[in-house]
């Protein structure tokens, strides 16, 4: 049994593309974004149908990856909310981008029935995962109006909500 264990540990590993420095299948080196560093520039469709950009010198922004079969992404969706009401009116905005594979549609329907007031757009292709090289979901930086990233999460950010709140702070006073 031990051995059937540890033999799928390595497979594992291979299946989900993660590993310690090691070469996914693409060519690209895994390397988490570090704080203080530029993110790379993104672009998504929201849900309106316009293009939301994050990075180089866009207002500061909390970014969340997200789907909408994921239990952890729901719970966090009234807090990631709140960031926008609470910070909204100052410029800073909250960007949640559904992963989901599943139509735009199906991501519509999630975002109407939980009321929420943040820009939401849809990734199916998930680019995002490998350009900010998001190991789960959610995930959930917040960025500065230079650029850099300032804090980042890999999982709920329910009991953690006072952290985001300190790092956009941050990049308020740095405006």
């Amino acid at each position: 049994m031990r051995r059937a264990i540890a033999s799928l540990i390595p497979a594992l590993s291979v299946a989900l593309g993660v590993g310690c420095g090691k070469q996914q299948d693409d060519g690209m080196v895994f390397r988490a974004l570090d704080v203080g560093t530029t993110v790379p520039a993104y672009q998504a469709r929201t849900l309106d149908g316009d293009t939301v950009r994050v990075g180089g010198s866009e207002p500061p922004t909390v970014l969340n990856v997200w789907a909408t079969w994921c239990v952890s992404c729901q719970e966090e969706m009234a807090a990631l909310d709140s960031l926008k009401r609470e910070f909204g009116a100052r410029g800073v905005r909250v960007i949640a981008v559904s992963v989901d594979k599943s139509s735009l549609d199906h991501v519509r329907r999630f975002a109407e029935a939980n009321h929420l007031t943040m820009t939401v757009a849809h990734d199916s292709a998930a680019t995002i995962n490998q350009a900010y090289q998001v190991v789960g979901v959610p995930s959930t930086f917040v960025i500065g109006g230079d650029g850099k990233l300032i804090w980042r999460r890999t999982g709920n950010i329910i009991d953690v909500v006072h952290e985001v709140e300190s790092a956009v702070g941050k990049a308020l006073a740095a405006r």
